[in-house]
């Protein structure tokens, strides 16, 4: 038996060892993740900043999410009534107190994702064992889409005072896969840490 034998040996196990392993990343616990909560939040930004009310400048709103319903829709209200106070609409708290009513709508507010595999994707066995996916290439787009959409109108005569057309937003990243050993990703830009 050569001397080598056992380095040699053993420098093929590692090597069969570090050819076999793979990744998986996990990117959150919760049942949603951070990547899914960020895209849907800067859809929702994106869509609100599109958002434009014309109303006379002396009226106090009053604005009603009594339709807006959904996942997301309570941050998706808030961005909107920031949008509204940036463009000048003084808004009141109070229905009451109100000259003008705004009702805004939600059309959309959630991920499209489409994957694309080049080999053999994972296959789920009876008994709830999966085997992982074995591709020479992959790719996953995850697209958040917000829809939104208002409307204005007298609060003593019920007469429309204004109306959009609907504001969408749009949010994405990719993530890719090579030869089920590389995997990188394309993120949209968020803000710098400056601390």
């Amino acid at each position: 038996m050569p001397r080598n034998r056992p380095m040699i040996l053993a420098a093929l196990a590692a090597t069969a060892a570090l050819a076999a392993g793979c990744t998986d990343v996990k990117e959150s616990l919760p049942s949603r993740t951070a990547t899914e909560q960020l895209l849907i939040s800067s859809a929702a930004d994106n869509a609100a900043n599109r958002l434009r009310l014309d109303l006379p400048a002396d009226k106090r709103a009053f604005l009603d999410t009594g339709n807006f319903d959904g996942t997301d829709a309570k941050y998706a209200a808030s961005a909107i009534k920031e949008s509204l106070l940036r463009q000048g609409v003084r808004l009141v708290p109070d229905r009451a107190a109100a000259d003008t009513i705004i009702e805004i709508r939600l059309g959309a507010l959630s991920v499209n994702q489409s994957k694309t595999v080049l080999g053999i994707p994972p296959i789920t066995l009876p008994g709830a064992i999966t085997l992982p996916e074995a591709s020479v290439y992959s790719s996953t787009e995850n697209q958040a889409v917000a829809k939104f959409s208002a409307f204005a109108y007298d609060n003593q005569s019920g007469a429309l005072v204004a109306s959009t057309e609907p504001a969408y937003g749009l949010s994405g990243e990719q993530s890719y896969r090579a030869m089920t050993l590389f995997s990188w990703r394309t993120s949209p830009p968020y803000p710098e840490d400056t601390n």
